[in-house]
């Protein structure tokens, strides 16, 4: 019957002038199939003939609804339709047709040529034959830009008549919320008025925000309104983003992407690894994100809603902040469970910019509750008291209380009413047949939603008995049908409660189950996440794949679980160090920096086990991806790692590798006291075969040499080749430069220009690096409060960032706040506390705090632990500190030799300020308190000249008046 049914409407459609009939005929007519015709005899020879004339016609039906979706204007939307023709009937020139007709009509004019191109070398490999005339046309034709026969290929749609205004929706009933669905409405018209609004709806689970945005959505669908609505889901087998790439596709539906299909095709389609930086690509996806939807709203006003955003990976929270300031009838509405949103920190303060409607839903009054419990059975005032006491107005735990109720009786029920909505439901699930509960179990695995089909393979009973207990899933109120062949938990808790009661040993098997039934299926992220969770081999390559998808929507912290997960079920050494390679540049564009030197180290000393040099050359040229800061922490080298670069550079290597190893080589010891640093950078870019390798080495260089021009040579391969770290690194770079020249002037502009770009492209170490170098020019001009404030947020930032610099950071900016300021002694206890954190290159700053508290003594034997004072950036800092504890503990002996050491110095900027960190008074005034001890007058007159002239340099007229009273004493 499905297939006269079938053949009955592709003949329908073939006649239908209307396109978006054609279209909806052939949708229906397609949807009939459900698996291979004649499956159960498909080995009769008698049905064999058959067999190949229905294919024939699926793919007939199948090439027409491509077409028909061309003819509607809308070629964006049936770009995956026609590509997978392309891959599942590669010697049909149709698909390659249609495939390219949709790419050439959404803008894509070079993927249509390489789609034409890969035909041709296609049908050459497998046939010998070149592409017939209609292929060949197509091609001139767009080479030509022949618009024309796009145009008779691809007609404009068919005019749409006015849309009939919808009948009133008889909605199920809504207790309870009318009060948040108004403000909600209202929202929406202040945002298509105004401009693109916010609205965040919290409360804990079942306090039902889902059900609040699904009216809200038909609200506003009524009134006009596109509405795209994204889930995030709960378990670890979705794709990254899932949510803004349900929403987005949604609007795609009604609406081309154009000009930005380009941009937004990792979340429209499911493209291949993406070769772009890291940092620009999600830069431009966002960007892209946020001119669509303003673009679309400038015809229907949009709403976008986010339903459980605590479950939010990173990319989808990366994108949802882009919104913010348009001037388009948006409105963005999302929904979280606020006692599970510890991770939404960072993004709610910054949406908390647009002043946005913040919606707790408390529990439902008693009046609600009963409305509610009556909707599910007859209930007495005495027994809807109890239930809405218990449930605090829960509605979802209010509703279940009364389907338990009125499955067990008043008696029963509420004899002893369980404590929590999951009790709740395991007394309802105590109620199902046990082979019921168990194939409900193994839903609960396959995740929120699963295939029908599915569970079906999976389960270790016949078709019939996973029916059955889907059946009585579905009465019992526990699943729904969210479409043909699917089901859905109504509730994460439902999901939860059941999966809460399985044993690891049984969900592992349930997990490889799973896999086995996926295979097939195009649903890569599930494959791998159920292969992982099984142990299965099998679940490195879906890992890898999966990963890849992930970073094509530049989810790096998705991609990087998905990898770590490979590299638990890979077998030989060659696959483990490659894997552990792509798992740390993961880690790298995540943020995890200190991950990824873990990483490392771990494939290094693998290989080393093995004896394998190779394979060791490949665990450090895997470390290919810019970070703005130096990767180790302060003032520690990892010998054995340098140890091992140095023994490799011996070997006879070819260029791009020896400049990669050349450049990790200099960057483990950049800061110390090494000749070989610069010899090894200048060789590195010499070596330099493409701009990242040429980028990479320029950055140690233009850091070293303290150069502008190789500083701006930094910054012009960034912008030449879309690199933003390597421009942020640029920029900072040079602002040191322009501090050790004492050029403040240049050393904020850089800064600022630096910090404009971190934050476009949401860098966030790189965010609190500049915000530290702003917060240091504070504490040069005097402002101790805005500094302070500045350092606060920066440690922040450097935190959240997972920083291999945070240790202790914050502790050391403050305590040059006080000394500044004069006040170091208060903080005694800090200090110690600081000192014990770094150990003796606070020791000085100690012995000044233990001198201002009268404690002298201690004083001195702390200074005489100091440890000698690193040639590095911080030396100046570090080198005052130790003349100012000498000065104040009138240790002459030391002083003499502190002067001889700050002397060199005598010209330059606040201590430290060439750190772009912290800062203390000028060099020159420290060198005339240590000439002034050493009774050297007219030295120290001098010194005090020079540090008032430095002040001045740099707007700190606190130190300048300070110098110039010094001058005349």
């Amino acid at each position: 019957m499905d297939a006269w049914r079938f053949e009955d409407l592709l003949g329908q459609a073939r006649t239908d002038t209307d396109p978006r009939l054609a279209q909806a005929r052939l949708a229906e007519a397609l949807g009939l199939w459900q698996g291979p015709a004649f499956a159960e005899v498909a080995d009769e020879p008698w049905a064999a003939a058959e067999t190949a004339r229905l294919n024939e016609l699926r793919l007939v039906a199948t090439e027409l609804h491509v077409a028909a979706g061309l003819r509607t204007g809308d070629p964006a939307a049936v770009v995956p339709e026609a590509e997978r023709l392309t891959r599942d009937e590669p010697l049909r020139e149709e698909g390659w047709r249609l495939h390219a007709l949709a790419l050439w009509s959404s803008g894509r004019q070079a993927d249509a040529l390489a789609t034409l191109r890969r035909a041709r070398g296609i049908l050459a490999e497998e046939l010998g034959l070149d592409p017939g005339p209609d292929l060949t046309a197509l091609e001139e034709a767009i080479l030509t830009r022949r618009t024309d026969v796009l145009r008779a290929a691809v007609p404009p749609p068919p005019p749409t008549a006015p849309r009939p205004r919808p009948a009133p929706i008889n909605e199920a009933p809504f207790i309870g919320r009318e009060t948040q669905l108004s403000a909600l409405v209202t929202a929406a018209a202040e945002a298509a008025a105004d401009g693109a609004g916010i609205a965040l709806v919290t409360g804990e689970a079942g306090l039902g925000k889902s059900t609040l945005l699904e009216h809200l959505g038909r609200r506003l669908e009524r009134d006009g309104w596109l509405v795209a609505v994204g889930r995030c889901p709960d378990v670890d087998s979705a794709p990254p983003a899932w949510a803004w790439t349900e929403a987005l596709r949604a609007v795609a539906a009604t609406t081309s992407p154009g000009e930005f299909a380009g941009d937004l095709a990792p979340l429209l389609t499911d493209t291949g690894p993406v070769n772009a930086d890291a940092t620009a690509g999600r830069f431009r996806l966002r960007q892209a994100v946020w001119r669509w939807l303003a673009a679309v709203a400038t015809k229907r006003p949009v709403a976008v809603m986010l339903d459980d955003l605590h479950w939010a990976d990173a990319a989808t929270l990366e994108l949802l902040g882009g919104g913010l300031g348009m001037r388009a009838p948006l409105l963005v509405v999302a929904a979280y469970r606020a006692d599970e949103s510890a991770h939404l920190t960072e993004t709610l303060a910054s949406l908390a910019r647009a002043t946005p409607l913040r919606l707790a839903l408390p529990g439902l009054d008693g009046e609600a509750v009963a409305r509610l419990v009556r909707a599910e059975c007859e209930a007495d005032e005495e027994t809807i008291a109890r239930i809405a006491e218990r449930t605090g107005g829960n509605p979802f735990y209010v509703r279940e209380s009364a389907r338990l109720l009125n499955g067990e009786g008043a008696l029963v029920a509420l004899s002893e009413v369980p404590e929590g909505v999951r009790d709740v439901l395991r007394r309802r699930l105590a109620r199902l047949p046990e082979g019921g509960v168990a194939i409900l179990r193994l839903a609960a695995v396959a995740g929120r939603e699963s295939s029908v089909d599915v569970l079906v393979k999976a389960a270790d009973t016949d078709e019939d008995g996973v029916m059955d207990a889907l059946d009585a899933g579905v009465i019992a109120g526990l699943l729904d049908e969210p479409a043909p062949g699917r089901v859905r938990f109504v509730h994460a808790l439902v999901r939860d409660t059941l999966i809460a009661d399985l044993s690891r040993l049984r969900a592992t098997r349930m997990h490889g189950r799973i896999a086995a039934a996926l295979e097939g299926t195009d649903d890569i992220a599930a494959l791998a996440h159920h292969y992982a969770r099984a142990g299965s081999p099998k679940a490195v390559g879906y890992c890898v794949q999966a990963a890849e998808l992930a970073e094509a929507r530049y989810a790096h912290d998705v991609a990087a679980d998905l990898l770590t997960d490979a590299v638990t079920n890979s077998t030989g050494p060659d696959e483990r160090v490659e894997l552990l390679g792509r798992l740390l540049r993961a880690q790298i564009r995540a943020g995890a920096v200190a991950a990824a030197r873990e990483t490392r180290r771990e494939a290094v000393e693998y290989a080393e086990s093995l004896g394998r040099d190779d394979l060791m050359i490949a665990a450090f040229t895997a470390w290919t991806e810019p970070t703005a800061w130096q990767a180790r922490t302060y003032g520690t080298v990892d010998r054995p790692i340098v140890d091992r670069l140095s023994r490799l550079l011996k070997r006879d290597l070819p260029p791009p590798v020896r400049s990669r190893l050349l450049t990790a080589y200099a960057n483990e010891l950049v800061g110390e006291d090494d000749p070989t640093v610069l010899e090894a950078a200048q060789e590195a870019l010499d070596l330099a075969t493409g701009p990242r390798l040429r980028a990479a080495a320029l950055q140690i260089l233009s850091e070293v040499h303290g150069d502008a021009a190789l500083c701006r040579e930094l910054v012009e391969i960034g912008i030449e080749h879309d690199l933003p770290v390597y421009r942020v690194t640029g920029l900072l770079n040079h602002a040191a430069v322009a501090a050790t020249a004492n050029d403040p002037v240049t050393m904020r502009q850089m800064t600022t220009e630096a910090l404009e770009l971190a934050r476009a492209y949401r860098m966030r170490e790189a965010i609190a690096a500049t915000e530290i170098t702003l917060a240091s020019l504070a504490l040069i001009e005097g402002r101790s409060a805005d500094a302070e404030l500045l350092y606060v947020k920066a440690d922040e930032g450097m935190r959240r960032a997972g920083s291999v610099h945070a240790e202790g950071f914050l502790q050391l900016a403050l305590a040059a706040i006080r000394l500044n300021d004069g006040t170091l002694g208060a903080h005694l206890d800090d200090v110690r506390a600081l000192h014990a954190t770094l150990g003796s290159m606070t020791s000085d700053l100690l012995a000044l705090a233990l001198h201002a508290n009268g404690l002298d003594a201690e004083a001195r034997e702390v200074r005489a632990s100091s440890s000698p004072i690193r040639p590095d950036f911080f030396f100046t800092f570090l080198a005052t500190l130790r003349a100012m504890a000498v000065v104040a503990l009138n240790d002459r002996d030391a002083a003499e030799e502190i002067y001889a050491t700050l002397l060199p110095h005598r010209n330059g900027p606040p201590a430290g300020a060439a750190s772009l960190s912290m800062a203390l008074r000028p060099v020159a005034h420290t060198l005339g308190e240590l000439a002034g001890l050493l009774g050297r007058a007219d030295e120290a007159a001098a010194h005090f000249a020079q540090a008032a002239i430095i002040a001045d340099q740099w707007n700190a007229p606190h130190w300048a008046a300070e110098a110039r009273s010094r001058t005349t004493t």
